[in-house]
């Protein structure tokens, strides 16, 4: 997908109509929530496969340090996952925004994970996350994750 495509289809998406409601209380915590709660399961190699999508929309793009995946690509990582690791996220939320059924978020994240093979990392992304309410659920429609390197030394 070039460049211009992906600017694109991204303000498409920010920019949609909404269902014109009003964002409801409490819709803010809820979608911070869904991307706490989406990460545990990422968390789990073992998790149900059909419980991890159900966090994505059928159209869900991950675009990740330059590769851009489907839903089935993002799945697919958590094949490669060794069942002995394990992982913990924190978030630092920037800004979540919630307008009608159309929600955006930017926070950052810190991941903490163990491997018998690779032993214990610590990793910080920049990400950003388009939601939509389907059916009375949020549900992740893009994510943008982008790895923080630690400064050269």
């Amino acid at each position: 997908m070039e460049r211009r495509d992906f600017l694109a289809l991204a303000g498409a998406l920010a920019l949609a109509p909404t269902s014109g409601a009003a964002a409801a209380p409490g819709d803010e915590a809820a979608v911070r929530q869904l991307i706490v709660d989406w990460y545990k399961a990422f968390a789990d190699p073992r998790v149900d496969r059909a419980f991890y999508r159900s966090f994505m929309t059928d159209d869900y793009l991950l675009l990740e340090n330059g590769v851009l995946l489907d839903r089935e690509g993002d799945v697919a990582m958590l094949d490669a996952t060794p069942t002995d690791r394990t992982r913990s996220d924190a978030f630092d939320f920037y800004r979540v925004v919630v307008e009608g059924d159309r929600a955006w978020l930017v926070y950052l994240l810190k991941s903490e994970m163990s491997e018998p093979q690779k032993g214990r990392r610590s990793t910080r992304y920049l990400e950003s996350a388009l939601l939509k309410r389907e059916a009375g659920r949020w549900r992740v429609g893009l994510l943008h994750s982008t790895k923080i390197n630690p400064p050269a030394a």
